[in-house]
């Protein structure tokens, strides 16, 4: 990839060393290790947070926050087990994601990851009902991937002739599984769901503060 010096953004990195998690971005001395070791590289060779760590260093903004590979990481903190210089690259990576949801909320870049959409579910999910409920993330998911409820739906149903089914038979999505009629079809609430509505309001007014 040519680096166009006119195009570069020499702030970037400061954009990223002010957030909570990207304070170690200026100690990563780009030794490799944190791809060598990494699970993912086996599925997809092209994946490197290396490189990502190192375009953020260059100030190469625009190409790292429209980046696909961005939105890979598993999170599974190999990387930062490893890493010699104690950068936990998950964090960084994560500080990253940040500040590309939110130049895509302003309309300034596009992301084509769908794994936006389904955390914000998963965070939707958690804070209404304080646990995970998996028909009610996948009723909110699908539909924003696709860009509608019926295209939603018909996507939803044939993603679960395969795995979906699994979880059916396990009672987590449906009446299956020997659990009752309605095991998986209804959410499962904690008992006191204002607490965690107050977490994430706290949550939420701290992001501002920001």
């Amino acid at each position: 990839m040519p680096i166009k010096t006119w195009e570069l953004d020499p702030n970037f990195k400061n954009e990223i060393l002010n957030e909570l998690g990207g304070e170690h971005l200026t100690a990563c001395y780009q030794c490799s290790t944190c791809t060598l070791g990494c699970p993912i590289t086996e599925i997809i060779p092209s994946y490197n947070p290396r490189k990502i760590i190192q375009m953020s260093l260059l100030g190469m903004r625009n190409e790292v926050l429209t980046n696909p590979d961005l939105w890979i990481c598993l999170i599974c903190q190999t990387c930062t087990a490893r890493c010699p210089q104690n950068v936990v690259v998950g964090d960084v990576l994560a500080v990253i994601r940040r500040i590309a949801e939110k130049e895509a909320k302003a309309g300034k870049i596009k992301i084509e990851s769908p794994r936006p959409l389904f955390e914000e579910a998963f965070l939707h999910t958690l804070e209404k009902y304080g646990r995970l409920y998996d028909m009610g993330l996948a009723l909110e998911y699908y539909p924003k991937r696709e860009g509608g409820t019926v295209s939603g739906m018909m996507a939803m149903m044939k993603d679960y002739k395969d795995f979906g089914m699994r979880m059916f038979m396990h009672g987590k999505m449906g009446p299956l599984g020997g659990h009752g009629l309605t095991k998986g079809m209804l959410p499962s609430k904690i008992k006191q769901r204002e607490v965690m509505k107050k977490i994430f309001a706290w949550v939420e007014e701290k992001e501002k503060e920001q």
